[in-house]
């Protein structure tokens, strides 16, 4: 599984912190052994719900809950060998928003930290 596909524990904690609460096919779950990045229904029918669990949203699962006009793009930084996933919305500028541009080496948590922005500048 390429866990750049999922917000990182981080950005999951972020947007449940932020009241912001997707339905998921997987999960962050705190178990003996730590947080593992398990699937919803594994954890549903394995395990017992003793263990506190995020949930832990794909980047298609945070893109649906973006603004029409969210852009994506990758780019890399200069003098780094990096690759930044680059998040914002586009035309909020002629809204009288101001922009925003969320930026990480994972593109899911680059989109969760956008949609945490968005949710806060609506309300």
């Amino acid at each position: 599984m390429n866990t750049q596909n999922y917000a990182s524990l981080e950005a999951s904690k972020r947007l449940h912190d932020a009241g912001i609460v997707l339905k998921t096919d997987f999960v962050w779950r705190l178990g003996v052994d730590g947080w593992k990045l398990l699937t919803k229904d594994w954890v549903r029918d394995m395990m017992s719900n003793t263990y506190e669990s995020i949930p832990a949203p794909s980047m298609v699962e945070v893109w649906r809950e973006l603004p029409e006009d969210t852009m994506l793009s990758k780019v890399r930084n200069e003098g780094s060998s990096e690759i930044y996933a680059e998040a914002y919305v586009e035309s909020w500028d002629d809204y009288g928003y101001q922009p925003s541009l969320k930026e990480s080496t994972n593109p899911a948590d680059a989109l969760a930290e956008l949609l945490i922005w968005v949710r806060e500048e609506k309300v």
